[in-house]
């Protein structure tokens, strides 16, 4: 069992980060593996350097880890789940305590979310993701990974989609008429990462944001190990460069990376997830690091 995230247990980084596994599969629709996601990229972690000579950072000057108890799945489904989750979340303050949450599906976003936006209304979501997940329930839940953003458009929060490649007419329909709230970046036409991070701040405000990150928004040729493949998607680079262009900007309060299937022989999707949760905290951490206080 890996229980220290990059394996720095003697980090002294002044930005705590809660490291929450939630190894939970229990709407996947189509290929399975989700639940060994958190434990891959754990492990994956302790193979990461954590410098990175693009930025000239080191993480560890700017974060410290905690890792939580692996959540245990509840076999009784996504709301039970969500449940115990919200329980734990209890014991924690929204306005101090930054997550970052290990999928598992997409499902366990949700409570997350919850959390946050109890103590900031305005809080905004960034979604990297193939899928729409705007369906108002899926195979007999309201909560199934397919359904988390129908979850967060009724909290009323604003919502930028970065990816999306994959939804019905329905879905569609849907988000051209929510223009006002919902922003979308679709693969075949980004712009420029610069472009597009002016464009999302521009869109969403002086209001906090919270990230989540399904696997599968990124291209198949770098991340293979997710449950619902879908050709096109976001490349590695172009996703980088946007974050370190978001910021400054919004401020970050938790973020969760779901939807890892590891493949059996290769440690390729597990490495980029960890390469791309690392770029997002270094992007944000050591920006408001460096700025005046």
């Amino acid at each position: 069992m890996y229980d220290c995230f990059l394996d720095l247990e003697e980090s002294t980084g002044p930005n705590k980060i809660h490291v929450w596994p939630v190894p939970y599969q229990g709407t996947v629709s189509f290929g399975a593996g989700t639940k060994n996601g958190p434990e891959a990229l754990l492990r994956a972690s302790y193979q990461t350097e954590t410098f990175d000579p693009e930025l000239g950072m080191d993480i560890s000057d700017f974060c410290s880890f905690e890792n939580l108890p692996f959540q245990r799945p509840n076999v009784a489904g996504p709301e039970s789940l969500h449940q115990d989750m919200e329980k734990v979340l209890h014991g924690f303050d929204p306005v101090r305590d930054f997550f970052l949450t290990l999928g598992g599906e997409h499902s366990i976003a949700l409570p997350l979310i919850r959390f946050y936006a109890r103590a900031f209304p305005h809080l905004s979501v960034i979604q990297v993701d193939a899928h729409a997940d705007l369906r108002p329930d899926f195979q007999g839940s309201p909560f199934s990974h397919a359904c988390i953003m129908s979850r967060v458009k009724e909290l009323g929060l604003k919502t930028v989609s970065l990816g999306i490649r994959s939804l019905d007419k329905d879905q569609a329909a849907l988000l051209e008429s929510s223009r006002e709230h919902a922003m979308v970046l679709h693969p075949w036409n980004l712009p420029g990462p610069a472009q597009a991070a002016r464009e999302v701040r521009s869109f969403l405000g002086s209001g906090p944001v919270y990230i989540t990150f399904d696997a599968d928004g990124l291209a198949p040729s770098i991340m293979p190990g997710t449950g619902t493949p879908e050709p096109g998607g976001l490349d590695y680079t172009w996703i980088n460069d946007f974050w370190k262009h978001l910021w400054p900007g919004p401020k970050l309060l938790g973020m969760d990376f779901c939807e890892l299937a590891p493949q059996p022989d290769s440690v390729l999707s597990e490495s980029v997830g960890v390469r791309c949760i690392l770029k997002i905290l270094m992007s944000y951490f050591g920006t408001i690091g460096k700025m005046p206080s």
